[in-house]
């Protein structure tokens, strides 16, 4: 069985066991709980359920899910769904959130740009920087994050602004971190790799006959092009949780990541519609470029359980986060330097790209969830609220050094005098609050309705005093309903056939800035339609899914030529068609197996009145491959040996700009190729091989309207993993 926190897997059954009744053998071992069952006054066979989790015999499937804030099978959630656990994370040896993200079909990257640090991801060619969430509750903050504390990752595809409040007009990307458990264990990794060193490590002890204590940490360190790129991270977390599994549970969390890396120039430039030539081992940066992030979060949460079945649970959330960037940026190339003449003499412009930031982000979220009989059917409530306040305060450098000019074969490293003044430029704050219920009916027992309400208000100041040429304050309060409506067919416990309605808005100020006219623009509006069916195969080990969906923003902020003063009117239009497969879970016991394919179309169908914006009307627009698919399997020969390996495949595409011009530009397809192999010594400990970009592919992985990022090359990097 896939076993789960005892915590989670008790909730779970609380809100799914419809008049049952669940009581505890005493003095049961601190690995197992055993239970009788009682339903309509019939004693059932008892039932052991595990509380450890054993990476081995763990599969890819997803499990229990909180992505719909009730924990609930995959198959019970009207949405397309991708779970990258843990295991997945571990055996392809992924060490941050976007190289785990690659094995998400319909998931493309931004280069960390248009005033943006840290991950920048789009969903169906929509943008998620506004959509990441740690643990339910929002995490917008910038900042590359990292895969040491992860449990699993949850991608929801379609609109979810009833879940989740403004914003999801792709999906939403939850990160769902580990938690104690009622028992002793402890996992220590060690890579090593050429200029690549990284620990971490995972203990859960258990301290008393309710509580444990769970703490990870991490350290990374990474050289590449000669020293001239390097990452330095620091990770810890730590989770102590009280009365686990008992009517009254509480959790406190804290979690801490830092880095101190040298980044590589921000990516090369697009020439004559591709990516110009630049040599995969060079950089060309300044020693001096730096990038130093760090994120700090606390959490409070407290979970109710009643005799029925009925919780509450509620988390309090507050975070603090810090960016600094100094780093070079390559310019456009001289209008005489083409595909053809690229070449080590060809001169290289060189600029400055500075960024500071301090975010102070918090959260208070309260949900309710119980099950009623009304009119001789169950129902599961959802009813739920919660309170947003976040404060983010840009800063701006003043004079700043002035790069020098090189050559594509001479990249020079010199590092630059550090001259610069820091000077807060703006500051936004916001406050967001949001009510929602939402009911699931089973009309019969194979039948099942689900529909939802939320409302949302949100409001934001805009403090423009400290910018180069100082302005007045803007600010700007919207309210907006967002539904939910789902139906889903069930002819057996293997099969479920759904269809799903949802909408979803963007405010303004999603992104913690206004300008003279986007503060007097209304919200966008987007909607999801979805048909589709999930499968479990081969005794449940194994589940298949496939989706047909479109997604529409059908009032898209545009530029308005023909008012005198600008403003932005609702009037753009723009859509994606997917049609999706994936796969995950083991075919037997030898053989594991993720994967899935997309083809997606999307086109801009209505734009602003200007000629250059009409001129984007018909086009893809862009960082929207018509299609993608990725593989990764794995098969154990014997009893100390498992192989395995996988694809990444990514359609051509264009980087997402409302320039057609830019559109015209396009990172060519590739695949990347990935191995694995793994030997047990013993029962505790295990040693692997990871080799990714196998054949040294030479691809672009990132766009940005100005130019494409240069992916890693092949890497080779061991670990050894030892349990106690």
């Amino acid at each position: 069985m896939n076993a789960i926190p005892l915590g989670a897997l008790m909730l779970a059954a609380s809100v799914s066991g419809w008049a049952q009744t669940v009581t505890a053998l005493p003095s049961t071992p601190a690995t197992t709980t055993t239970a009788i069952t009682q339903v309509d006054g019939k004693t059932l066979a008892p039932v052991t359920i595990k509380d450890t989790r054993d990476r081995a015999t763990q599969t890819y499937q997803s499990g229990v899910t909180t992505i719909g804030k009730v924990p609930v099978a995959a198959k019970d959630v009207p949405q397309s769904l991708t779970v990258v656990n843990e295991k997945l994370i571990h055996d392809q040896g992924r060490d941050t959130f976007k190289g785990a993200l690659e094995n998400v079909v319909g998931i493309t990257f931004e280069a960390g740009e248009g005033g943006r640090i840290g991950d920048n991801i789009r969903l169906r060619g929509f943008s998620v920087a506004g959509d990441i969430y740690l643990d339910g509750m929002r995490d917008i903050a910038q900042y590359n994050r990292d895969t040491f504390n992860y449990d699993r990752i949850e991608v929801l595809r379609g609109s979810a602004s009833m879940l989740f409040g403004r914003g999801s007009t792709g999906g939403v990307v939850n990160q769902v971190s580990k938690t104690a458990r009622l028992l002793t264990e402890n996992e220590v990794n060690l890579t090593v790799g050429p200029g690549y060193l990284r620990t971490t490590g995972d203990f859960n002890v258990r301290t008393g006959e309710e509580s444990a204590l769970r703490i990870g940490a991490m350290t990374t360190d990474g050289e590449s092009k000669g020293g001239k790129v390097s990452t330095r991270r620091r990770g810890l977390a730590f989770d102590y949780s009280l009365g686990i599994g008992t009517s009254d549970e509480f959790s406190f969390s804290f979690y801490h990541l830092n880095y101190n890396d040298k980044p590589d120039n921000l990516g090369g430039r697009w020439l004559q519609g591709a990516p110009a030539p630049f040599p995969s081992g060079l950089s060309y940066n300044a020693a001096s470029d730096y990038q130093r992030d760090a994120a700090d979060i606390g959490t409070i949460t407290h979970t109710h359980r009643w005799n029925d079945g009925s919780t509450l649970k509620t988390t309090f959330r507050d975070g603090h986060f810090n960016r600094d960037l100094w780093a070079t940026q390559l310019n456009g190339l001289a209008a005489n330097v083409t595909q053809a003449n690229f070449g080590f003499n060809t001169v290289v412009p060189r600029g400055t790209q500075t960024r500071a930031g301090r975010d102070h982000h918090t959260f208070l979220q309260s949900d309710y969830i119980t099950t009623t009989n009304w009119f001789g059917r169950k129902n599961q409530i959802l009813a739920g609220t919660d309170i947003a306040r976040e404060n983010a305060i840009v800063y701006r450098y003043v004079n700043v050094p002035t790069r020098t000019n090189v050559t594509v074969g001479d990249p020079t490293n010199l590092a630059l005098m550090d001259r610069r003044n820091l000077i807060r430029s703006t500051v936004f704050t916001s406050t967001a609050i949001g009510a929602y219920v939402q009911d699931t009916i089973n009309l019969t027992p194979s039948w099942k309705l689900v529909g939802g309400l939320r409302l949302d208000s949100f409001g934001g100041t805009y403090d423009r005093s400290g910018l180069a040429v100082p302005a007045g304050d803007l600010s700007r309060r919207d309210t907006k309903l967002s539904k939910r409506a789902g139906v889903m067919y069930q002819p057996t416990d293997e099969v479920s056939y759904y269809a799903s309605y949802g909408t979803s808005f963007n405010t303004s100020g999603d992104l913690y800035q206004y300008d003279a006219n986007s503060a007097k623009t209304p919200p966008e509006s987007s909607r999801n339609l979805e048909i589709g069916a999930k499968w479990e195969l081969y005794g449940g080990d194994l589940s298949l899914r496939t989706a047909l969906a479109r997604t529409d923003k059908y009032n898209e902020r545009n530029t308005d030529v023909n008012q005198a003063t600008g403003e932005f009117l609702l009037s753009g239009q723009r859509h994606t068609n997917a049609l999706e497969f994936e796969v995950a879970g083991r075919i037997n016991p030898q053989w594991d197996v993720f994967g899935g394919i997309v083809f997606m179309h999307g086109v801009i169908d209505k734009a602003g009145s200007s000629a250059a914006a009409q001129a984007t009307v018909g086009l893809n627009p862009g960082l929207t491959p018509n299609r993608q698919a990725n593989l990764w399997t794995t098969y154990r020969l014997g009893a100390n040996w498992r192989i395995g390996g996988g694809f990444t495949h990514i359609g051509a595409q264009a980087p997402s700009s409302a320039s057609a011009a830019n559109l015209m530009n396009h990172a060519p397809a590739y695949t990347k190729w990935d191995a694995l192999v793994e030997y047990r010594i013993n029962q505790d400990n295990t040693i692997k091989l990871n080799v990714d970009n196998l054949t040294n592919k030479v691809y672009y992985g990132s766009l940005y309207q100005g130019w494409p990022t240069q992916s890693p090359m092949r890497t080779v990097r061991a670990t050894l993993t030892s349990k106690f």
